[in-house]
This record gives C-alpha cells, sequence and structure tokens, in this order.
C-alpha cells in the first residue's frame, strides 16, 4: 500500500472524527439549550395561566339613560365607554386597522415573527426598545392587563405567552371587536363607538371613509393627535393611512384624494351636549337604591325613565329664562297624574346643576291660594261643604288634629302650622309634595306614587320593571267640582311665589324665592308671562 494512500485514509478518518465530535457538541449543545428554553417557556405559560381570560371581552361602559319615548337623555356610571358588536363596524375601518397595525392578523395565530424578527434587528441596531412589532391581539392582551412596565423582553414574553391563550379562545372577530372597544381614541373617550358619537356625532355604523381612516390613525397617540386637541395632526394621521393603503395596492391615489377632500364633519367640543344635565343628574338618586355597587361600578345598563326629553329641555328653558330677582332661586317639576311618572326635574337656575335639588328636598310653606283645592277635598272627606275663596272658613269646619292627619295622606311630610294659620297655608312642602298632592285631586283622590325608573335593562334582559302604583286617599265624594287649570299665589311672609298648571296629562308645580327666606315681589308681567308658559307648556 502505498504512502499516499495511507494518508488520504488517515485524512479521510480524522476528517470523520472531526464531524463525529462537531455532531456530539451539536446535539450535546443543542439539548443544553433546549431545556432552559423549555423552562423558559413553561414558567411564561404558566405565569399566562393566571389571568382571567374574559376579561378582555368584559370592560366597564357607560350606563345610558333613555327617556319615556325611546330618546337618550345622557349617560352616567361606568368608564367613558359604549359597546359595538363586530356587525357595526364598517369594513372600510378594519381594512385601515389591518394595513396600520398589522398586515397578518387574520393570518397569524398572535405573533408576527416576520414583523418580529424585524423589530429585534431594529432594536439591536438602535440598542434600544424602539420597536415593539405588537400585534392587534398582543395590544388587547397588554390592554386589557395593563401589562405597561417599560418596554423589556420579559414584559414581551408574557405579552406572547397571554396572547397565545387569546387567539386560543377567542375568534378574530371577537379579538378585533375586544380591541376597538377597549382602546383609547383620545378626549377621554374609550373605545370606537364613544369616540365615533363625541368627534363626529355618529355611531360606528355610519362612519365616512374619511373619518375612519383618522380614527384609526390616532390610535398611536391618542392624546396627543386628538382631532379636538390638534386637528392638524390628526388629519396627517388619516393621511398616513391613506397612503398606507396606497402602498399596499387597497386603494388608488385617486380614491386616496377623494377620500382626503371629504368633510369630517367634526363636532364642535364646546357645543352642547344632547343630553340634559339636569335630568341626568337627578336620576343618579333613584338608580343609586336600585343598583348594585358592581353594577354602578360597571355600567353598560339601559335605564329606561319616567322623564320627557322635550318637556325637560322646555322646563329648563323656563326656569334659566324667567325674569326674577336678583339672588332669587327657582326650581319646577312636572308628573303625570296618571302614573306617577316624573316628566321633568330642574332643581336650580344654574345649567350645570349642584347637589341640592330645590324641586325635591327644599320645603317651603305655600299660601291661602295654593292650599285652597287641598283643604276643600279634606272638606268633602268629612261631609263638608269647601266655602270658595275662604280655606280658612272651610277649615274650621274641621278639628285641627284631624285636618293635619288628612292633609298627609297627600304625601305631605313637613311642618304643619297651628290653628288657623294652617289653612292659610302655613304648610312647609317641596315641589315634588304638592304635584302630588294636585295630581292626587286630578285622580279622584287616588294618589301616584312617583317613579324615577320605569325599566332596567341589562343585555336585552329585564332586570327591574317598576309598574304604575297608587294609594286610595281619598273616597269618591271627596272630588271637588271644579279643580282649576291653573293656580299661582304666595306664601303668607310673601317670601315664596308658587304656580302650578293642572292637567289631565300633566301637572306642572313652579317655586320661586330666596334660600334665605326674604320678601320680594314678582311683577304683574313676569306673573302673567309664567302663567302663559305653563299653559302653554301643559298643552
Amino acid at each position: 500500500m502505498s504512502s499516499s494512500y495511507q494518508n488520504r485514509q488517515q485524512r479521510w478518518i480524522k476528517w470523520v472524527m472531526s464531524l463525529k465530535r462537531l455532531w456530539e457538541f451539536a446535539w450535546k449543545g443543542g439539548l443544553t439549550l433546549l431545556i432552559p428554553l423549555l423552562l423558559m417557556i413553561g414558567w411564561y405559560a404558566w405565569h399566562a395561566s393566571k389571568f382571567d381570560l374574559s376579561e378582555t371581552s368584559r370592560m366597564p361602559e357607560r350606563t345610558v339613560l333613555l327617556d319615556r319615548n325611546g330618546i337618550e337623555i345622557g349617560t352616567i356610571h361606568g368608564a367613558n365607554r359604549r359597546l359595538v358588536e363586530f356587525e357595526e363596524i364598517p369594513t372600510f375601518l378594519k381594512i385601515c386597522l389591518f394595513a396600520r397595525e398589522d398586515a397578518r392578523f387574520m393570518d397569524h395565530e398572535g405573533v408576527d415573527f416576520w414583523g418580529l424578527a424585524r423589530a429585534t434587528l431594529r432594536n439591536a441596531k438602535d440598542l434600544d426598545f424602539t420597536q415593539g412589532a405588537s400585534t392587534l391581539s398582543m395590544q388587547l392582551a397588554r390592554n386589557t392587563f395593563d401589562l405597561r412596565e417599560k418596554k423589556s423582553l420579559n414584559r414581551k414574553f408574557l405579552e406572547i405567552a397571554i396572547t397565545y391563550r387569546i387567539e386560543s379562545k377567542f375568534s378574530k372577530s371577537e379579538i378585533l371587536t375586544a380591541y376597538l372597544n377597549r382602546i383609547y381614541f383620545g378626549s377621554g373617550f374609550n373605545g370606537i363607538e364613544e369616540a365615533s358619537l363625541n368627534y363626529f356625532g355618529r355611531p360606528t355604523s355610519r362612519l365616512t371613509k374619511g373619518q375612519c381612516a383618522l380614527l384609526v390613525g390616532i390610535i398611536r397617540a391618542p392624546h396627543a393627535c386628538s382631532p379636538w386637541r390638534n386637528l392638524e395632526g390628526a388629519v396627517r394621521q388619516r393621511d398616513e393611512v391613506l397612503d398606507r393603503l396606497i402602498t399596499t395596492e387597497v386603494i388608488t391615489p385617486e380614491q386616496a384624494d377623494a377620500i382626503k377632500s371629504q368633510t369630517l364633519d367634526l363636532r364642535n367640543p364646546n357645543a352642547g351636549d344632547l343630553e340634559t344635565d339636569h335630568g341626568t343628574r337627578v336620576l343618579r338618586r333613584p338608580l343609586e337604591i336600585v343598583l348594585n355597587e358592581t353594577q354602578i361600578t360597571t355600567g353598560g345598563l339601559e335605564v329606561i325613565t319616567s322623564i320627557d326629553f322635550q318637556l325637560q329641555r322646555k322646563l329648563e328653558k323656563l326656569v334659566q329664562e324667567t325674569s326674577i330677582p336678583d339672588g332669587c332661586q327657582m326650581a319646577s317639576i312636572a308628573i303625570d297624574p296618571r302614573n306617577g311618572d316624573l316628566l321633568g326635574v330642574v332643581g336650580c337656575r344654574e345649567k350645570k346643576p349642584t347637589g341640592f335639588n330645590r324641586a325635591l328636598d327644599s320645603h317651603r310653606d305655600l299660601g291661602p291660594l295654593m292650599i285652597e283645592p287641598l283643604i276643600g277635598t279634606i272638606a268633602l272627606e268629612r261631609g263638608h261643604l269647601p266655602i270658595v275663596g275662604n280655606p280658612v272658613a272651610t277649615g274650621r269646619q274641621l278639628q285641627a288634629q284631624d285636618a293635619i292627619q288628612l292633609l298627609k295622606r297627600f304625601g305631605f311630610e313637613g311642618t304643619f302650622g297651628k290653628g288657623e294659620d294652617l289653612y292659610r297655608g302655613t304648610l312647609s312642602v317641596s315641589p315634588l309634595e304638592l304635584a302630588i298632592a294636585y295630581a292626587t285631586l286630578l285622580q279622584n283622590g287616588s294618589r301616584p306614587m312617583p317613579v324615577f325608573v320605569r325599566e332596567l335593562i341589562q343585555k336585552e334582559r329585564t332586570l327591574f320593571s317598576r309598574p304604575a302604583a297608587s294609594f286610595p286617599a281619598f273616597a269618591d265624594h271627596s272630588r271637588l267640582k271644579k279643580i282649576p287649570d291653573f293656580i299661582s299665589g304666595l306664601s303668607l311672609p310673601g317670601t315664596d311665589h308658587w304656580a302650578a298648571s293642572l292637567s289631565p296629562e300633566k301637572v306642572i308645580v313652579v317655586w320661586i324665592g330666596y334660600d334665605n327666606p326674604k320678601p320680594f315681589n314678582l311683577s304683574l308681567r313676569e306673573s302673567q308671562r309664567l302663567k302663559a308658559d305653563l299653559l302653554r307648556i301643559a298643552r
């Protein structure tokens, strides 16, 4: 055997041995790396399992208040958010969102590895976490579970683990809907519906293409690019979204120009809201009685109230525009005598009401003209005839204590005057109590129970329903032969001016006076104007 052949054979053997050693090293090294990798994956999977995934679709939203005719009068409780269904999201908004935030949303399983690799290279180049490559699913995980520590590998790995759990439990449409309902759009608006209603005055389902592109554009910087705060910046973000659609050949440059030329129809942030502050505020009290703490915090309820939105606005205008002495206050309340529905409540002259509601909580003396029909009714109850125009003479036919007990049947709970002063109207009542008393007259002695909340609905399921109720306060023979359609008068000291209109469909009571009682005069012209306004509103 030649020496050259032996040399070749030795080199072959060395090469095989080297290859074998390399394989053993790679296998052992790979196994060494695989074990901690599996342990790390297991740790993050275990940590992610602690999170309740139902939180992704469960989020606090506003409780919506509807008037008796189904008109929205305001929102209270919960977060500043309203939820939408997947079917309400415009197709163009989804297209914009995918192009801007997550082009492979429908294809990946929660993590876009191509985007993650690209972001990793960029971060390595910048020596910082300048890019995150978060998919919509990852953003949903981060926003739902408040993973807001500074960008780090720990946060990213935990976010990925939770994301895989979300993707395994929910469909793509459920994830997309939860994402749009949860994220912040600036100016205090959480979720796409709240942003759409406030920025553009229309629901999500009716957004134009330009409005869709703008809302998607401001997601990355909702505070800095809020259209109410920085319209130029918001428009610039809209244009970037449309340019991205051109790049991906979803739309043509001509189509993008047409969308950019559309008016945004942005609402004026200083414009008055449709809702009535007086009506919304007064409903907080009964709702806090009906609702438990969880329902108040979580919101998301639909409340059908007794309020008549149009009448409420008319009463607010009446109270705010009636000419009265400086420093005087005014309150008004309306009730449907047939079922006790409180149709409107205005507790003060101010447009933004305070905590004290004079229509419900203030108790002031009536006066002889205002109490006369009530004294006539209790006299008839005891078989005596009312003496028209003279409530004191009518009252003399009754025992004082018996008269007080009979007046309590109207629902009065205040201080009752002594002797004949009682029949002159020295009786402390609230506007609400007086409205109920006059409603009792119209209902032949049947006192209606006042109602603020008719029905409480959650997810199309009725939680609470309040039927009409009444109390038989007086017998049929107690009915007055003639019930006036308008009554007005002063208390004995001249510190309180009252007016009321009475009709089968509504009783409206108005009170005017100083919070610290002192006499005042309401001009004849204003008294006549008040009467005309009340009778007009009552029609």
